[in-house]
């Protein structure tokens, strides 16, 4: 199990960095765009959809690593009442069901990346590797939420 986890975090350190290797690449084409509109009366041609595709590659690739930091958005105060073991097992239930929900995802988003042909309309990037990212993403983030249905489990049987 230890060795499972450490694998896992590896994998979703990695994946997080390059999600944060986006930002500032995403921050200076922005900040030159808009400095550029404003003292020069001109554009970089294709800086939304360059940014729009980066923003959704960080936010793909950077939802393992908020779901390792718990950082996720959790609404418990109806669990709160609960004994612990009960609600040991309620975060088994629905960590298994949204385990099931990011496999549904990555089998489809890689169905509909491998069938992709479109390219975006000013750059004429393809789109399919951006739709793979979500593959990778909720690949990662299935990896941390197996993680804590084993320790969930663990945590039942009083290890």
């Amino acid at each position: 199990m230890v060795h499972f986890q450490s694998m896992v975090r590896r994998i979703t350190r990695w994946t997080s960095f390059g999600a944060m290797f986006l930002l500032l690449p995403m921050m200076l084409l922005s900040a030159t765009d808009v400095t550029l509109r404003r003292f020069f009366t001109t554009t970089i041609p294709g800086t939304m959809e360059l940014s729009s595709y980066m923003l959704a590659l960080f936010i793909l690739l950077g939802l393992s690593y908020t779901h390792q930091c718990k950082a996720h958005v959790k609404v418990s105060f109806l669990l709160d009442l609960l004994p612990l073991k009960v609600r040991t097992v309620v975060d088994i239930v629905l960590s298994f069901l949204c385990l099931m929900m990011l496999l549904v995802l990555s089998w489809q988003g890689f169905i509909i990346a491998i069938e992709e042909t479109t390219v975006s309309d000013m750059l004429r990037i393809p789109e399919n590797p951006f739709r793979m990212a979500l593959v990778v993403g909720c690949l990662s983030f299935s990896l941390e939420v197996i993680v804590d249905i084993i320790s969930q489990i663990q945590a039942l049987r009083g290890n």
